[in-house]
């Protein structure tokens, strides 16, 4: 069962850290309501991503929208053509930045639909609620881990902050995987179901990627997930055998609730005591609703992480006596290597999982030698 926590200002706080801590311990997956982003806002943002998606393909594919991944820093839209998904996607403009420097990947100026300023201005404005709300959480969190409420405030002042909106055709879906930051803030389909989190269970420690490929460690930023996907995904089915509910929990629709999963870059930090689950997405309803709901999912998710030169390990109030302490990562060429790997897969280019994330490694490493 998926936690749902109010988060309504005139609750008990203790109450409310305790419930939260109790959530991201468990699973890594939970929802919230009372969160403080106005319900009329949302529903604005639907409106205008049904609409968006909506266009004809060559207004939504029209130069000065268009996703070439890193060629626009992944910002824009982007036209998965095997199985026919979009998305559009947004991310933080930092007006102060020195244009004489390069820009860093996953920044940059964010590419708009021509003549559409509605559009421009609802998905601005519900980006920067989440960006805020997102901020107000992660100091609760702090809180549940026993940390002072700003603790994360240096660390997220120009964060990575992008807002993918998703459209997923009947029949479609998101493979199994793990969001690589520090929190996923979603807003889920108003009718449409199919998000999926998988009963977590840790199997034996799995050799690492590297380890798997016969490569060379990769440089100290670089930290790749310690057990396989489908190693998680096959312990939990071993697991379930003889045990009452499903492998993989589906998460409820709640009207204006935000979902919320631990990444991988918080579980770091936190060394396990807040997990990053796997999840996965299946838009595949049965025969008899087909009348009853939208020929597509839309929802809209936004990747929250601290800012690129940002360095993640435990604090010593967290590091527990008999774990061995994960080595220092990153922020920004660990998130740019989550992406990689997942637009590989996304495209159809490289269906093997591992296989995608030993390219997005090379690359990574390469690319982001390059700005030192």
């Amino acid at each position: 069962m998926i936690p749902v926590i109010d988060l309504s200002r005139h609750l008990d706080p203790a109450s409310v850290i305790q419930q939260l801590r109790d959530a991201a311990a468990q699973g890594g997956f939970f929802q919230v309501v009372g969160h403080g982003v106005p319900h009329d806002l949302i529903d604005e943002v639907r409106l205008a991503a049904r609409r968006f998606f909506d266009r004809p393909q060559s207004e939504k594919s029209a130069a000065c929208c268009l996703s070439l991944g890193e060629v626009s820093n992944w910002r824009g839209y982007e036209h998965f053509a095997a199985d026919g998904r979009e998305a559009f996607e947004i991310g933080l403009e930092y007006t102060g930045q020195d244009h004489t420097k390069r820009v860093l990947p996953l920044q940059g100026e964010n590419r708009w639909p021509a003549n559409d300023p509605d559009f421009k201005r609802t998905v601005s404005v519900y980006h920067a609620e989440t960006v805020a709300f997102s901020r107000r959480l992660l100091g609760v969190l702090a809180l549940a881990l026993g940390l002072q409420e700003g603790y994360f405030d240096a660390q997220v002042r120009e964060p990575l902050a992008q807002l993918r909106l998703w459209n997923y055709p009947r029949g479609t879906g998101l493979a199994p995987h793990k969001d690589h930051g520090f929190l996923t803030v979603l807003l889920q389909d108003e009718q449409c179901g199919g998000l999926q989190v998988l009963r977590r269970v840790l199997p034996s420690p799995a050799r690492r990627l590297e380890e798997r490929a016969g490569s060379e460690t990769p440089e100290p930023e670089f930290d790749l997930e310690p057990h396989d996907i489908a190693e998680e995904i096959a312990a939990a089915q071993a697991e379930s055998q003889g045990e009452e509910g499903p492998v993989w929990l589906d998460v409820p629709l709640i009207p204006y609730a935000f979902v919320i999963n631990v990444g991988r870059l918080f579980e770091i930090f936190s060394q396990q005591v807040f997990p990053a689950t796997i999840h996965r997405v299946r838009f595949a309803p049965e025969a008899g609703h087909k009348q009853e709901i939208p020929l597509s999912r839309i929802s809209l998710a936004l990747f929250f992480a601290p800012g690129w030169e940002v360095v993640i390990e435990p604090p010593p109030e967290l590091l527990a006596p008999g774990i061995s302490r994960p080595r220092p990562v990153q922020s920004g060429p660990h998130v740019l290597f989550g992406y990689r790997w997942q637009q590989y897969v996304n495209t159809g280019e490289i269906e093997d999982v591992a296989a995608a994330k030993r390219r997005a490694l090379a690359e990574t490493v390469t690319s982001t030698r390059t700005l030192k």
